[in-house]
C-alpha cells in the first residue's frame, strides 16, 4: 500500500522524526522513500563590509539559488548519513511554498503516504498543529501520517462510527501497524442509553433497559468482528473495544490510559475554498491529543456525494 513515501523536511531534528517510521514502512512494502525540501526566494539582508552601513541587500533570485545549493547539501548528507542502504532513498528540492510543494509533489509522484513531523506546541492540556501540517492535511492526495513524538508507534488505535467513511482508515492504519510490527485497537463508542429512557424501559419491563444495552453492546461487537474479517491481517494482534461514552471523548479517554501510540482516523469533512473542515469526533482527537495520527481523506467521488 506504501510503495511510495514522501517525507517533508526542513532542516530540523524534529522534521527527521519522521525519518525512521517512513523508512521502516517503505522496507516493509518494498517501496520506495521521497525526501522533499521547499525552498522560496525571499529578500535578505547579509553582513557586507564593503558598504557603509555594514549589510548588503541578496534578492529573490539570489536567494532562491543560496536556498536551493544549501537545501541540496542538506538532503545530499541527511540521505548518506540516515538512509538504509538496501531501501531506495531519493531526494529532491522544489521552489514555492512548503504545503504547496508537499501536496504537488504528493499528486505528480502518485504517494501512497506522505509522512511529516508536527511544527506545533504542546500546551498543558491540547496540541496545535502546526499551519503547514494542517494545510497538507486539508488538501492531500493520500493518507498522512502526522509524527508527535519520538516514541517508537506500537500501539494503534483504529476507532470507528459504523459509516464506510470511517472505515476508509482501516486499511491504511493496519497496513501501517502490519509495517511496524504494532499491536491494534479497533474501537467503537455508542451513546449511553438516557437514564430517563432505561427508567421507563424498565418500568415496561423488568431489565428491559439492561438487555437493551447488552444488545446494543453484542451488535457493535459484532460490526467490529465484520471490519476486521473484511480486512485479513494474521500477522496482526487485533483487539475490539467497544465504550458507552461520547465518541471524542472516549476516543482520548482510551489512547490516554492504554499506551496508544498512534490513532487512525477518516475525516468527514468537505473541502471549502481555503481549507479543510474536519468531521468534529477527528478534528476534537485531532487537537485534543499529543498522540501521533494518521488521517486519511474521502476520495474526491465521495465528498462530492450527498
Amino acid at each position: 500500500m506504501f510503495n511510495k513515501i514522501l517525507v517533508p523536511l526542513d532542516g530540523s531534528e524534529l522534521a527527521e522524526r519522521a525519518l525512521e517510521p517512513a523508512f521502516a514502512l517503505a522496507r516493509q512494502a518494498e517501496g520506495e522513500v521521497l525526501l522533499v525540501r521547499a525552498s522560496a526566494p525571499e529578500r535578505i539582508l547579509i553582513p557586507d563590509l564593503h558598504t557603509s552601513g555594514g549589510y548588503g541587500v541578496l534578492w529573490p533570485d539570489q536567494s532562491l539559488e543560496r536556498a536551493e545549493e544549501e537545501a541540496a547539501e542538506y538532503l545530499k548528507s541527511l540521505r548518506a548519513a540516515r538512509a538504509p542502504r538496501d531501501l531506495p532513498v531519493r531526494a529532491q528540492v522544489f521552489e514555492g511554498a512548503v504545503a504547496d510543494v508537499i501536496v504537488d509533489t504528493a499528486v505528480a509522484e502518485k504517494a501512497g503516504l506522505i509522512v511529516m513531523s508536527s511544527h506545533g506546541y504542546s500546551g498543558i492540556t491540547r496540541w496545535v498543529l502546526g499551519s503547514v501540517a494542517e494545510r497538507v492535511l486539508g488538501s492531500a492526495p493520500c493518507p498522512v501520517l502526522v509524527i508527535r513524538s519520538p516514541r517508537p508507534l506500537r500501539h494503534v488505535l483504529i476507532p470507528l462510527d459504523g459509516s464506510p467513511l470511517s472505515e476508509r482508515a482501516v486499511a491504511s492504519g493496519l497496513a501501517l501497524a502490519a509495517g511496524l510490527g504494532a499491536e491494534v485497537t479497533l474501537f467503537r463508542a455508542i451513546p449511553k442509553v438516557d437514564v430517563q429512557e432505561m427508567r421507563q424501559l424498565d418500568q415496561a419491563e423488568h431489565g428491559l433497559g439492561w438487555r437493551l444495552a447488552e444488545e446494543i453492546r453484542e451488535e457493535t461487537e459484532s460490526y467490529l468482528r465484520t471490519v476486521t474479517a473484511a480486512h485479513p491481517h494474521p500477522e496482526l494482534e487485533i483487539k475490539r473495544v467497544v465504550m458507552f461514552d461520547p465518541a471524542a471523548e472516549s476516543i482520548l479517554e482510551y489512547a490516554e490510559t492504554h499506551a496508544v501510540d498512534l490513532i487512525a482516523m477518516s475525516t468527514h469533512g468537505r473541502t471549502g475554498p481555503a481549507r479543510w473542515v474536519y468531521g468534529s469526533v477527528t478534528e476534537k482527537v485531532l487537537h485534543g491529543s499529543h498522540h501521533s495520527m494518521l488521517i486519511v481523506r474521502p476520495a474526491k467521488h465521495e465528498l462530492s456525494a450527498g
